[in-house]
């Protein structure tokens, strides 16, 4: 062997230690099939880190084939298609999204947001110890504080006419508003 044969078998064995490859079809048992950027289709399981598992529907996948060369690969998770965007995360953040706009973010700050797509746009956030629930019109601290208010306001009828909730009465439902805020909060 000339040593210029030795340079281009390690050549093309270095270039094909990781290869960007197109998802092409995904299989019912796991199984993924990638188009690499010559043209080779490969079947395999994908390879995920411990506790972590995706079905992308499309775009690119990282193929490691062990020794430089297609025997022995590994097929690592379907990076995201172009089309699609992360949510916007600061340093320290980790999210799980997908491409219809669903996500879950895990925030540095230990806060954790839950969005959900569709025709409800439900929003849930734990910060700071309290929790905001959401849909696109209202959210349940809202809706609750709102019923205390209209419960306090309530006026009877009948004889003897227009009595109000007693004081006392009054004095526990603000106390219940205060419960209420201390569990959920009013604003994102």
């Amino acid at each position: 062997m000339n040593s210029l044969m030795l340079i281009r078998d390690l050549a093309a064995k270095l270039r094909n230690l990781f290869c960007v490859s197109e998802l092409q079809k995904r299989y019912n048992d796991g199984v993924v099939q990638v188009k690499t950027h010559n043209g080779k289709v490969l079947e395999k399981r994908e390879s995920f880190p411990y506790g972590f598992y995706a079905k992308g529907k499309n775009g690119k996948a990282i193929v490691f084939c062990q020794g430089g060369n297609y025997n022995d690969f590994e097929i690592m998770p379907v990076l995201k298609a172009d089309d699609i965007s992360a949510p916007e995360l600061q340093e320290g953040d980790a999210a799980l999204y997908t491409g219809e706009g669903c996500c879950v973010i895990v925030r540095d700050t230990g806060d954790v947001e839950v969005l959900a797509a569709g025709n409800g746009k439900i929003k849930v956030i734990a910060k700071d110890g309290t929790l905001f629930f959401a849909n696109n019109k209202t959210n349940s601290c809202k809706i609750l504080l709102d019923l205390i208010d209209e419960i306090k306001g309530l006026i009877t009828t009948g004889a003897p006419t227009a009595h109000t909730i007693n004081t006392a009465s009054q004095q526990k439902l603000d106390a219940y508003k205060n419960k209420v805020k201390e569990l959920y909060s009013e604003a994102e």
